[in-house]
C-alpha cells in the first residue's frame, strides 16, 4: 500500500488533483482531514465539535487513522490512500507529523499565476462556490486595488517558496506539480509513477473552471492591473492560464 499527502495553498489546484486521483479505482484521496472548520472525507463533511476537538487534541493519531484501512468499507482494489494538507491546517503536520513519516509520498501543488490564484480565492469568498461541476453563473468581476492585489500575490508566492524549500529538506519522495501540469499530456503517467502504480484507464475530473480563462478579464479594473503588472515584468499573468 502507498500512502501519500498532497500539499499546497488554497486554490492552487489541490482539489483538482484529488478528483483526478479519485477517478482511478486504485486510489483514494480523503481530502482535507485537518480543515479547521470540519473533517472532509472526499466531499463528506463532518462538523461535530467533539470530533474536531478530538482530532486537534491528538493530530498524530488522527493522521494515522485517516490513512488506515481499518474503518473503510472501501474500493476493492485500493493500492494508494492519501489526504490533503494545506497551509492553514494543524501546524504539527509540518513540525513533526510529516517529518517523522519518511515513507509517505508527497505531492506539492503550486500555481505560478498568482493573479489567477488570487482571483479564484476572492471568487470563493464572495460566492461561496468552492467547486463547479457543470454550467453555472458567470463569475462576478472583482475589484482589487493594485497595492492590495500585490500584497496578496506576494504572500502566496512567498508561502509557496517557503513550503517548497522546506519539503526539499525531507527524505520523502517528492513530486512537484504546477497547476498547468495537470492539463498537459503525460501527467497521468507522471503522477501514477510517483505513487508506484502502472498506467490505468486514464484520470479525469468533473470539475470545471469557474472564471474567465483570460485572467485579467476577471477584474473590474483590468486596465489598471494590466498596466502595473506589465511594468513590473509580470505581463505573463494577464492572458489565458490554460491553452484552449
Amino acid at each position: 500500500m502507498t500512502y501519500f499527502v498532497i500539499l499546497g495553498l488554497p486554490r492552487s489546484g489541490t482539489t483538482y488533483l484529488q478528483t483526478l486521483l479519485n477517478s482511478d479505482p486504485r486510489i483514494q484521496c480523503r481530502g482535507e482531514s485537518f480543515d479547521p472548520w470540519q473533517i472532509d472525507d472526499d466531499g463528506q463533511k463532518i462538523n461535530d465539535f467533539d470530533r474536531l476537538v478530538a482530532r486537534d487534541a491528538n493530530p498524530a493519531a488522527f493522521f494515522d487513522e485517516r490513512l488506515s484501512l481499518r474503518k473503510w468499507g472501501t474500493k476493492d482494489a485500493l493500492e494508494a490512500v492519501g489526504i490533503k494538507v494545506l497551509f492553514q491546517h494543524n501546524p504539527r503536520l509540518l513540525s513533526d507529523i510529516l517529518p517523522s513519516r519518511p515513507d509517505l509520498k508527497l505531492i506539492f501543488v503550486h500555481r505560478a499565476n498568482k493573479l489567477a490564484q488570487f482571483a479564484s480565492m476572492r471568487h470563493t469568498e464572495i460566492t461561496g462556490e468552492w467547486t463547479r461541476t457543470g454550467a453555472g453563473q458567470p463569475a462576478p468581476k472583482l475589484k482589487a486595488h493594485v497595492h492590495w492585489l500585490t500584497s496578496q500575490c506576494n504572500e502566496l508566492a512567498n508561502k509557496d517558496f517557503l513550503l517548497g524549500h522546506w519539503l526539499q529538506t525531507l527524505p520523502n519522495q517528492l513530486l512537484t506539480v504546477e497547476y498547468r501540469d495537470m492539463f498537459a499530456p503525460g501527467f497521468d503517467r507522471r503522477v501514477l509513477e510517483h505513487l508506484g502504480l502502472p498506467p490505468g484507464a486514464g484520470l479525469s475530473s468533473p470539475l470545471r473552471k469557474q472564471g474567465n480563462n483570460t485572467v485579467v478579464e476577471r477584474y473590474e479594473n483590468a486596465d489598471e492591473i494590466a498596466d502595473y503588472l506589465t511594468r513590473v515584468g509580470k505581463a505573463n499573468w494577464l492572458g489565458p492560464e490554460l491553452q484552449a
